[in-house]
């Protein structure tokens, strides 16, 4: 039997297409860009297997758009679109193939792009480039780069672990054995928003008291909040592709100087408190400055995320990659075994950190909602040591946020909510 084709098709994929197929259509996407059921199973199948083998020792990590190559040639503008290469003979569709096709076409730069040949048989005909900005979107980041069409795609992200989206706007996910038709992202949550009001207060108070003109654009109190949400994303992205566990603690604004950090933590290296680790502060409050000189003819009366995203000028593409930097830096202080410790406003105050203390903590409550207006009661033992002494720091300092990384890519915030120890799981 031809590798596209089964003899038997695994379960999971089947409901997974039926469950994507009804979201495609409640989601309102186009229907002709979504394959017909049986080719739709084939696909996420195919991926499915292929995301659970290994080449050279590596997991197969792939991306996979279902797209005809007039179209993904002919749909965006020459700006806009990835770099079709085709190849001159298709290749079937397998997840041997895809482990063999997966190193040339990597994870972050390049897409197989796959369709039906002549005799109905799905094949892999060629390559889409689309370099690595796409991540920018995804993570809630400053956007210029190559576009998709709305076509589905399919993202092998590490065993098990499928992602389909309409173009970037993901669709559906699986999960360790679960159906996820809608992100559980706590950054969207009003709880988050909330512990960080003062600080996005203070930033803007800053800015604002530097305005002599009444009518001067204002900033957008959620532009602030995007940014530094948008750091975070890529922390907690990087940390996951380099399957490394690790934990993030945000602690109130003056915590470094009344006893609360060593109460609570012993420091491999804890920084001197000065105005060198508060650089993200300094950077952002550069950034809307700019930003607002920019975007001043615009006669904006407020900036918003939006309007950032529109305006092109090199002094913001240098703060962004500041940004950047600044985001891998906090994930190679977080790969250190221990925590990497900040406040709510970014100041770094040590990396390595020990969690003190032996009040264990014997339940825990997983969030069925953002909100966790409802919640399940769980086991505090069923997790690692790393989870335990976050639900042991958060139960101790109730204003604390803890976000966990597990080496499996399993990431949970951690958080003292509605009068309950409380974690999330992430899934953006």
């Amino acid at each position: 039997m031809p590798p596209y084709q089964f003899s038997t098709q695994s379960s999971y994929p089947a409901e997974m297409a039926r469950v994507l197929a009804n979201q495609w259509k409640k989601k309102g996407f186009t229907s002709e860009y979504l394959p017909d059921q049986a080719s739709l199973t084939t696909i996420l199948d195919v991926c499915y297997q292929a995301s659970l083998l290994r080449e050279e020792d590596d997991p197969v990590r792939c991306r996979i758009i279902y797209a005809t190559p007039e179209h993904l040639q002919t749909c965006l503008t020459d700006q806009t679109r990835p770099h079709v290469l085709a190849f001159a003979e298709p290749t079937a569709l397998s997840a041997h193939n895809l482990r063999k096709l997966a190193g040339a076409a990597d994870f972050y730069r390049s897409l197989l792009a796959v369709d039906h040949d002549d005799g109905g048989r799905l094949v892999i005909w060629g390559m889409a480039v689309t370099g690595t900005e796409w991540v920018n979107r995804v993570e809630g980041n400053r956007y210029e780069g190559v576009q998709l069409p709305e076509n589905l795609v399919v993202q092998a992200v590490r065993p098990g672990h499928l992602v389909a989206a309409s173009g970037y706007s993901r669709v559906l996910e699986t999960m360790q054995g679960q159906l996820l038709t809608d992100g559980f992202d706590p950054f969207r949550s009003a709880w988050i928003a909330d512990r960080f009001v003062n600080v996005r207060e203070s930033l803007l108070a800053s800015l604002h008291e530097s305005q002599t003109d009444p009518l001067a654009t204002r900033v957008c109190e959620s532009f602030v909040q995007d940014v530094a949400q948008g750091v975070v994303r890529r922390v907690l992205r990087l940390m996951r592709n380099r399957r490394r566990g690790g934990m993030l603690v945000f602690l109130p604004d003056g915590s470094h100087e009344d006893g609360t950090t060593e109460d609570w933590l012993r420091f491999r290296v804890k920084f001197q408190p000065n105005e060198l680790t508060m650089v993200y502060r300094n950077l952002i409050l550069r950034l809307v400055s700019r930003a607002l000189d920019v975007g001043r003819p615009l006669k904006l009366q407020e900036l918003t995320w939006n309007d950032y995203q529109q305006i092109r000028d090199a002094e913001l593409r240098r703060f962004d990659d500041y940004l950047i930097e600044f985001g891998h830096l906090l994930a190679d202080m977080m790969s250190v075994d221990g925590a990497l410790v900040l406040d709510h406003s970014f100041r770094m105050i040590g990396f390595g950190g020990e969690i003190l203390g032996d009040t264990p903590v014997q339940e825990i409550h997983r969030a069925m909602d953002i909100e966790a207006f409802q919640s399940v009661v769980e086991r505090a033992d069923s997790a690692g040591t790393r989870h335990r002494s976050a639900y042991r720091l958060v139960n101790g300092l109730n204003q604390a946020i803890a976000v966990v990384v597990s080496q499996d890519g399993d990431a949970r915030f951690v958080a003292h909510q509605n009068d309950k120890l409380t974690y999330w799981p992430y899934l953006p």
